[in-house]
């Protein structure tokens, strides 16, 4: 039998919080080793979804990019996110997913700046586009185990 690392990672946040953290006299200790049997609670959850969050939410900015790019005049910035929404995730192990989660984060920041600067209906369309991704990603970010 092979042990699943969420599970691992629950199994042993929740005994440093019920065994370890009791045991010990100084708050000082007990609140380190919360901290710890958090984080730990944190990355259980993340372990088992980051492969999917990250292709789910640079698929979503692709496509983004792919309806905004034709209203975008600047013709660096066009050429930019063509060639990031051309490109697709190949290699799904979670740094190179996150590799290019950042560089399509960093285009829709730029292309962020760039709508916010232009006047129509296109800029507006785009920027209200821009701002549901930030809301979706924001929701598909949150973590159920944290009370914040």
């Amino acid at each position: 039998m092979r042990p699943r690392i969420e599970a691992v990672f629950q199994a042993v946040a929740a005994d440093l919080l019920e065994r370890l953290a009791p045991a010990l006299s100084s708050s000082y200790q007990q609140g380190t080793v919360g901290m710890v049997a958090t984080l730990l609670a944190i990355a259980a959850e993340e372990w088992d979804r980051a492969a999917s969050r990250r292709i789910e939410e640079n698929a979503s900015i692709r496509d983004l990019f792919r309806d905004a790019t034709p209203a975008i005049e600047n013709s660096a910035l066009r050429q930019r996110l063509m060639e990031l929404s051309a490109a697709d995730d190949r290699d799904f192990r979670v740094s190179a997913l996150e590799a290019n989660n950042c560089a399509l984060r960093a285009a829709l920041i730029d292309l962020h700046c760039y709508v916010e600067k232009e006047a129509g209906p296109d800029a507006r369309r785009i920027e209200d586009k821009i701002w549901k991704e930030l809301a979706k990603s924001t929701e598909r970010r949150r973590l159920i185990s944290a009370p914040f």
